[in-house]
């Protein structure tokens, strides 16, 4: 017999106690394709789990459970049964919406495995929008078997291990769980004779081209799902879809913040000190911009919707300048001679950033 859970049926479902039975259905649907064993291939907490849920929405999706398991807390010996027929209640709840798995009955639709590409863009195509041909291989249904794995014009007999039905179904506990079979792949069939393109595997590899189409403004690490192009399924030969990763590619100038370009400018520091027009550089070529006399080192300029084309928005962000003063690393003998008549006619005055420093000073020393 079922012994009585380590946690409360309600806070298992995550429902409250006065909950309807659409409530509940919907919690255990939730959870029950969140946990499910398919799902969480390398997580052994997973099963678990799942009787978990499964075991509670058994109990309170009865009426008369329900008001038994109310009433006292617990169910009556009895009132759980030894074996919970875990299959029949997923299909029964699930419906439709976990018709991709295959080990929960022959008419359920199996689709295939998704493939993953990787697209690598540079920034100027991720700006401006591209389209790339993207190359891949995948496998279909073989053309000669028609996916059965037969030999044309040979019969197949039912599979000896499944008795044809393309699942077998399990004990674990108070449980009985499905899977696919692993003798016919779900087929529930065996061919006499084995088709002589694909080996009885009823899929050949095929090499496919795509033009794919990525919009201005497209973001890193963007996925972009092309649905029917992933792998066909052993079982029914529908195939699942192909998700193409984006990858932008390091530009020697720019980095990106959101829809915002950033790039760094030197400039001397007679420019920084006398101010004038200065080069500089976007996405769209060289442009003049008025540096302000006396800008100081990091200061940070902007050029209006210079960035990128906002993803999925409208407009384009900005492009942030930030300025770098370079000082010269060797001076000849008549540049530091008018450095140092410089650094004299300025000896006597104080800026306002020295003149901050200063009291500073003179609050930690005295």
């Amino acid at each position: 017999m079922a012994t009585a859970p380590t946690r409360d049926y309600y806070e298992v479902l995550g429902v409250a106690r006065e909950a309807s039975a659409d409530e509940l259905k919907a919690a255990y649907r939730k959870l029950a394709m969140q946990h499910h064993p398919d799902r969480n291939p390398d997580d052994p907490e997973a099963e678990r789990r799942f009787k978990e849920v499964s075991e509670a929405y058994h109990v309170l999706g009865d009426a008369e459970r329900r008001a038994q398991y109310d009433r006292f807390g617990r169910m009556q010996p009895g009132q759980v049964p030894d074996f919970i027929d875990v299959s029949e209640m997923f299909d029964s709840v699930l419906g439709d919406l976990l018709s991709n798995f295959a080990p929960f009955g022959r008419s359920k639709r199996a689709v295939g495995r998704d493939l993953r590409v990787d697209v690598e863009l540079s920034l100027v195509e991720a700006a401006k929008g591209v389209e790339k041909t993207v190359e891949f291989d995948r496998q279909c249904a073989c053309d000669r078997c028609g996916g059965r794995g037969a030999e044309p014009g040979s019969a197949s007999d039912p599979c000896p291990a499944c008795a044809g039905k393309g699942e077998v179904r399990y004990q674990q506990g108070v449980f009985r769980l499905a899977r696919a079979c692993a003798r016919c792949e779900g087929r529930g069939v065996i061919p006499r004779t084995q088709c002589t393109k694909c080996s009885g595997a009823g899929l050949v590899k095929k090499s496919e081209r795509l033009v794919v189409t990525f919009p201005p403004g497209v973001e890193d690490a963007t996925v972009r799902q092309v649905r029917g192009y992933g792998d066909a399924s052993r079982m029914t030969g529908a195939a699942g879809d192909l998700e193409l990763l984006v990858k932008i590619q390091a530009h020697p100038l720019f980095t990106r913040d959101g829809a915002d370009l950033l790039c760094t400018v030197p400039v001397s520091f007679p420019q920084a000190a006398l101010g004038g027009m200065i080069e500089v550089p976007t996405l769209e070529g060289r442009v003049k911009m008025r540096l302000p006399p006396g800008t100081q080192p990091g200061h940070q300029l902007k050029l209006r919707s210079k960035g990128m084309p906002r993803f999925g928005g409208y407009g384009a962000g900005d492009q942030v300048v930030t300025i770098q003063v370079e000082v010269p690393t060797e001076l000849s003998e008549p540049q530091r001679a008018l450095v140092q008549r410089l650094a004299e006619s300025m000896n006597e005055e104080v800026h306002p950033q020295r003149k901050t420093f200063l009291e500073k000073l003179r609050d930690l020393f005295g």
